[in-house]
């Protein structure tokens, strides 16, 4: 899996989500700002993505061009109150499309420079549902939080708003991982089956 590549599909995410929360005085101004950065760096980091139609890099863009126009150059200021949980609901409805429609959105990324008869195993798509998976639980958890703040709006709890992060942070490590980890049970598979005997030493 081309892991650099969908990591950075999210970072125009991340930014858009700091700049639109950073302290500039002016939230208008903080969020206008967001947009530009985040169409700005959907554009540089996957303009190689957005050509070949990849699923996530088209549906980033067309939520930050979409929302623009109708907040900043409609006015519709309001909605700019939902644009968190909107955005991980977006992203959730995403990953569990996907995978319903027996396409998890990762084997765009996973196929990038790997062998065509490599990419078409059982046990290769059979690891990019399982993380397509994992990104889907981490986006409806993060929608779950935003929304339960929403509803229940109060200082003492904004902490809580932070969780969606750690749900982020552990899909990225479980994404980095569970690859390498199906590869050694594989090479040790293969080890058992043609070398029983060094296994059994070792």
């Amino acid at each position: 899996m081309n892991l650099l590549s969908l990591l950075t599909a999210f970072v125009p995410w991340i930014a858009f989500a700091l700049v639109a929360e950073a302290p500039l005085g002016n939230p208008q101004i903080s969020l206008i700002l967001a947009f530009v950065v985040a169409i700005a760096l959907t554009l540089l980091t996957s303009y190689r993505q957005l050509i070949k139609g990849y699923i996530l890099s088209v549906v980033s863009l067309a939520f930050f061009v979409v929302f623009f126009i109708v907040i900043v150059g409609l006015r519709q200021y309001y909605i700019a109150n939902y644009l968190a949980a909107s955005s991980m609901l977006l992203l959730a409805i995403v990953c569990w499309a996907t995978i319903l429609f027996h396409f998890p959105f990762t084997l765009q990324y996973s196929r990038e420079g790997v062998d065509p008869e490599r990419a078409k195993s059982a046990l290769f798509i059979r690891v990019n549902y399982i993380i397509t998976a994992v990104w889907a639980f981490a986006f409806t958890l993060g929608f779950g939080v935003d929304a339960f703040l929403m509803a229940y709006p109060s200082p003492s709890i904004l902490f809580w708003d932070n969780l969606k992060w750690v749900f982020m942070v552990v899909a990225i490590i479980f994404t980095i991982w569970y690859p390498a980890y199906v590869h050694k049970e594989k090479v040790f598979q293969a080890l058992t089956k043609y070398y029983p005997n060094v296994v059994k030493k070792a």
